[in-house]
């Protein structure tokens, strides 16, 4: 099952659901969710319930995620993480979260997906998937090891697919 993301709102509650095998294409939306936080925004929830499996770029962005709520104060908790739990703990990020089980009704204002297909650009995947594992790495300093050549493989990529455009 491929990945899906759900951004829902209701007031200044927001939900994020991550559902399926959530990868570095699911989160270019969230990341820029994160980059563009709403101002009304108080209280988060982000449910992994249904959550397969995610790759490192989808922690990196739910760090960066925590990372800004932390600063920002906001009420946050992660739902239902079960074994990624023990991924997000392998990184060294576990840390930023609070976590617990409990059941998650979407709101019914949905911001993500909105009715038309978005349109894969590849320069802002390559940037999200940089961003990410920066933030990883900043988040854990053994994450160096893990994901330096992801990083350099990753910053070529952004200034390549930038160069190309021009």
């Amino acid at each position: 099952m491929a990945g899906e993301l759900l951004i829902c709102r209701e007031n200044e509650k927001y939900g994020i659901v991550l559902s399926g095998r959530v990868n570095f294409e699911t989160v270019v939306p969230l990341r820029d969710f994160v980059n563009d936080l709403p101002a009304e925004l108080k209280e988060l929830t982000i449910d992994l319930k249904d959550c397969l499996s995610m790759d490192s770029t989808c922690m990196g962005v739910l760090s960066m995620l925590a990372l800004t709520g932390i600063k920002k104060k906001l009420s946050m908790r992660l739902l239902n993480a079960g074994a990624n739990r023990q991924l997000l703990k392998g990184l060294g990020v576990e840390k930023l979260f609070k976590f617990t089980d409990e059941e998650f009704t979407p709101y019914a204002t949905v911001i993500y997906p909105v009715a038309a297909p978005e349109k894969k650009d590849l320069q802002v995947t390559a940037e999200t998937v940089l961003e990410a594992h920066e933030t990883l790495i900043a988040a854990d300093a053994a994450n160096q090891q893990r994901f330096g050549a992801v990083v350099e493989m990753s910053r070529k990529d952004v200034e390549r697919l930038k160069e190309n455009k021009n």
